[in-house]
């Protein structure tokens, strides 16, 4: 061991011939006594001078310190993904991050993670922008980064997370048009004979997500009460199907069945139990509400394929997604005045606030209504004040005495 080890030191930053700079310190083993030079890139010669600084600084105070760590970035998310992110949710939102890291692992998955700046988040948003990406992934994307590396500063991998100098783009959700009264009135009118007419009309008039629909059971229907119980969710990606409890404390809700799709259930089950009868041992008895003929649970996918099919032949001259006859009864509900609070409790949302950032449009549009009625009531009132004040006058004019 060397009998005096030199402090380490910031060296002035290096400009590289892609226009960014290099910020360099240099630290002495405490062991060895033997020269290393750390670096990490910026955008700016300020950026990368006060890091090499803040570096220095941290290696004065602790001579022991770990330098930042070699690691590649695709190296330490599988990591991530597969210990700290396993623990927290379920398998499904894993493969989901899975997909919104894909750009971030092809862009940078091989560079070390000490390597990384804010410049190269900025660029890789920009680009997917420009790739005609939506604005929602874009922040997804950033989402799952910033997740991942901030457990990488909290494992001492690198000095500072590089996403919290980065602004991911606004969300900007497009104003949808839900189905017309007549478009779902001639949708469903085309799924009088259809096998799979039961389901079309439960999610029209329970607002229930398509993969709720499907992973309903006939015990979650009290008949008694007229309700459902939506307790679970059906999802897949990359040809995986799974069934799992709802997200969230409010997506697990009670919801009312109206008379009429209680009758629609009666003539399902009577159509099912005949398949059921007729495949025999083949039949699975799981109890799913709306299974394939065969009683196995369908794939999402597939009922969307069902569903675009049944659109088809509908003659729509758009087109109008399973998801939308969720929009087309939150929707009517909302323009028939029926309060926020309980659309958003039916659709199963986790806060109203969510409900009124996806309807807000709908609201807005009420109120030119609700300013009508007002003048009404008010002109109304104030013609009946006027005509009251007349008659008033008349009979006081009629029976006051002459002053002489």
């Amino acid at each position: 061991m060397p009998n005096r080890v030199k402090d380490p030191y910031a060296v002035e930053p290096r400009r590289l011939p892609s226009g960014r700079w290099k910020g360099r310190v240099v630290r002495y083993d405490s062991d060895t006594g033997k020269r290393h030079e750390l670096t990490q890139t910026f955008d700016t010669k300020r950026e990368a001078k006060q890091w090499a600084e803040t570096e220095a600084a941290k290696y004065r105070e602790d001579p022991n310190r770990k330098p930042p760590s070699a690691e590649t970035f695709a190296s330490f998310f599988k990591k991530w993904l597969d210990t700290t992110a396993a623990g927290r949710v379920r398998d499904t939102t894993l493969l989901t991050y899975q997909r919104y890291a894909a750009p971030l692992l092809a862009t940078m998955g091989s560079r070390p993670l000490k390597s990384l700046t804010p410049g190269d988040f900025r660029g890789l948003y920009a680009d997917m922008l420009k790739a005609g990406k939506a604005t929602s992934t874009v922040h997804h994307t950033h989402v799952v980064a910033h997740s991942a590396l901030d457990e990488a500063v909290n494992s001492g991998l690198i000095p500072f997370n590089p996403t919290d100098r980065v602004k991911p783009p606004r969300v900007v959700s497009p104003e949808f048009v839900p189905p017309t009264v007549e478009e779902s009135q001639d949708l469903l009118a085309a799924a009088e004979t259809d096998r799979l007419k039961g389901l079309w009309w439960f999610v029209a008039l329970t607002g229930c997500r398509r993969g709720e629909a499907i992973a309903l059971k006939w015990t979650d229907i009290d008949r008694g009460q007229r309700t459902a119980l939506i307790q679970r969710t059906a999802a897949e990606f990359n040809m995986l199907l799974t069934v799992h409890d709802t997200k969230t404390a409010k997506g697990r809700r009670t919801i009312a069945l109206s008379p009429y799709l209680l009758n629609i259930l009666d003539e399902h089950r009577e159509r099912q139990q005949l398949e059921r009868e007729f495949f025999g041992s083949e039949w699975n008895r799981e109890g799913w509400v709306f299974p394939s003929e065969r009683g196995n649970m369908f794939w999402p996918t597939n009922v969307s394929a069902l569903w675009r099919r049944l659109r088809d032949r509908a003659g729509m001259g758009r087109t109008i997604r399973l998801h939308d006859l969720r929009h087309a009864m939150a929707t009517a509900w909302l323009i028939a005045g029926v309060p926020v609070k309980v659309v958003s409790e039916r659709l199963g949302h986790a806060s109203i606030s969510i409900t009124l950032q996806i309807y807000g449009h709908v609201l807005r549009n009420m109120q030119h209504d609700a300013a009508e009625q007002m003048d009404a009531t008010f002109l109304e009132t104030g013609r009946r004040w006027a005509a009251e004040d007349s008659q008033n006058a008349s009979e006081l004019a009629t029976t006051r005495p002459d002053i002489p």
